[in-house]
């Protein structure tokens, strides 16, 4: 992806309809609980086809890119709005094997 590309992506993160996308994606992640990996699949394919069709323009790397920007962008409001305990860093493994 070219640096104009993840401009444009990042300059879209801005718009209502990220905001919505997003907000949507925290919504249906915290819902379904931390090892539903089903969930995060469910999510990031919500997201690409929201985003293939409310912007025809783009092409379909473009919109992985919005996607996975916008997953990201949800994945720190999560974070954001947890509070973390103790760090099991023993379970990487596992939170690989769920992604």
């Amino acid at each position: 992806v070219g640096s104009a590309a993840a401009s444009a992506a990042a300059s879209r993160l801005s718009s209502p309809e990220a905001s919505s996308r997003v907000s949507s994606a925290v919504s249906n992640l915290v819902s379904s609980g931390p090892t539903n990996s089903a969930a995060l699949s469910n999510t990031i394919s919500n997201l690409v086809s929201q985003i293939g069709s409310s912007n025809p323009g783009l092409s379909g790397c473009d919109v992985l890119v919005q996607a996975l920007l916008e997953l990201v962008s949800a994945l720190i409001q999560i974070l954001g709005s947890s509070s973390i305990g103790q760090v099991n860093y023993g379970s990487a493994g596992q939170a690989t094997q769920i992604v």
